[in-house]
Order: C-alpha cells, then sequence, then structure tokens
C-alpha cells in the first residue's frame, strides 16, 4: 500500500484523505429552507408591492333578450 499519494491527498493509517482545500462557506440546507420560507412569509402578509385590488366587472349578457316579440 505504499505509494505516492496524489496531489491533494495524505496518508492516514490504512486509507488516503483528501486534504482540506480553501475555506469556502456553504449555505446548509436548513439556511435555504429559511430564506424561502421567509420569502414566501414576506409575501403573505406585506405583499410584494400590490397596486390594490381592481373591483370585479359588471356581468354582461352576451345575448341581450327583448321582453316584445
Amino acid at each position: 500500500m505504499a505509494g505516492k499519494p496524489r496531489e491533494g491527498y495524505y496518508r492516514v493509517r490504512s486509507h488516503w484523505r483528501r486534504k482540506p482545500g480553501p475555506s469556502r462557506k456553504k449555505m446548509s440546507g436548513w439556511t435555504i429552507a429559511a430564506i424561502v420560507a421567509g420569502i414566501w412569509l414576506w409575501g403573505q402578509f406585506i405583499g410584494f408591492g400590490e397596486a390594490g385590488e381592481s373591483p370585479a366587472p359588471a356581468p354582461n349578457p352576451a345575448v341581450s333578450s327583448s321582453a316584445e316579440r
């Protein structure tokens, strides 16, 4: 099992382990879920700049029926 390790690895007891790379911060799944939930709640309670509710248009019959014939 002796041999030169590949670049980025080092030997630990009887196996090879990857060397830690440069520190980069990753967002966990819980953090992403919290951000999505926060945006959803913001939209539910505060809204996303709605212009206001427009009144429903009055129904117009497609065919007008006359009483006289």
